[in-house]
C-alpha cells in the first residue's frame, strides 16, 4: 500500500460560514539524538585511539571546518569505532523503519567514519554531505559547557527559495532551524541532505567526536 501523508482536519466555522481546513504533513525535517548505553567505557579508548592517530598525522583533511583538526582516513575499523557503532546501527535502522524505507535484507553500514577535534575558536561553516548518503550523525566524546551547538538549517527558507512572514512563537512547523546542544555520549542522526554548522567553541577545552555517514546495503 503507498503510505499516504499525515494528515488532520481543523474546523474554522461559524454556523453561517462553516469551514473546514485539512493539514497534509510531507516530508518534514527531522532530526534524532539519543545517549548511547555505557558511553563512559566506550568514550575512554576512543578518546585514546584519536590522540594516537592525531600524533601520528596531525595535519587536518580539507573540510569545511575552520581551526581544527579532523583525521585524514576513515577509522569505522578501529575496535572502539566499531564497538560505539552497534547502538548507532541499530538505532539508525529504527529511524529506517519509522521513516517506512524499504530495507529489508539490507545492512547498517558506515560508508565513512572521521574524527573532529576542535579547540577554542575553531568551528565548522555551513555544509551538506553527498546526496547518496542515507544518514549522516556525530557522537560527541568529549564536550564540555559551551562548546559550540550543532545547527540545522531548513534548506529552502535558508536558501531564499521561501519568504515567510516573521514568526510569533517557534514550532516544528515553522522552525528555520534547529539547534542541538553537544554532551558526552550524545549521537545526533539526521538525513545527509540537511544542512548544518557547528558554532564557535567558546569553552577551555576541546570538543571531541566521531562524525559518520550510514547506509542500507
Amino acid at each position: 500500500m503507498k503510505n499516504l501523508p499525515r494528515e488532520s482536519a481543523h474546523r474554522l466555522s461559524t454556523a453561517e460560514n462553516p469551514l473546514v481546513v485539512r493539514r497534509q504533513d510531507f516530508a518534514p525535517n527531522s532530526v534524532w539524538s539519543f545517549r548511547v548505553p555505557g558511553y563512559e567505557t566506550l568514550n575512554r579508548p576512543l578518546l585514546r585511539l584519536i590522540e594516537r592517530e592525531r600524533a601520528a598525522v596531525p595535519d587536518t583533511r580539507e573540510c569545511e571546518g575552520r581551526e581544527m583538526w579532523q583525521s585524514q582516513r576513515s577509522m569505522d575499523r578501529d575496535r572502539p569505532v566499531r564497538k560505539v557503532l552497534e547502538p548507532i546501527f541499530r538505532a539508525a535502522r529504527n529511524i529506517a523503519e519509522f521513516l517506512r524505507w524499504d530495507i529489508a535484507g539490507r545492512a547498517s553500514v558506515c560508508k565513512v567514519c572521521w574524527a573532529n577535534i576542535h579547540p577554542t575558536g575553531s568551528y565548522h561553516t555551513r555544509h551538506l554531505h553527498p546526496a547518496s548518503i542515507h544518514l549522516s550523525g556525530v557522537y560527541y566524546i568529549k564536550a564540555p559547557d559551551n562548546c559550540g551547538d550543532i545547527i540545522f538549517h531548513d534548506l529552502p527558507r535558508f536558501l531564499g527559495l521561501w519568504d515567510a512572514p516573521e514568526t510569533l512563537e517557534s514550532t516544528g512547523h515553522n522552525a528555520f532551524s534547529l539547534s542541538v546542544k553537544p554532551e558526552p555520549g550524545l549521537c545526533v542522526l539526521f538525513p545527509g541532505y540537511l544542512m548544518h554548522e557547528v558554532e564557535t567553541n567558546r569553552s577551555d577545552g576541546d570538543r571531541v567526536g566521531l562524525a559518520f555517514n550510514i547506509n542500507f546495503e
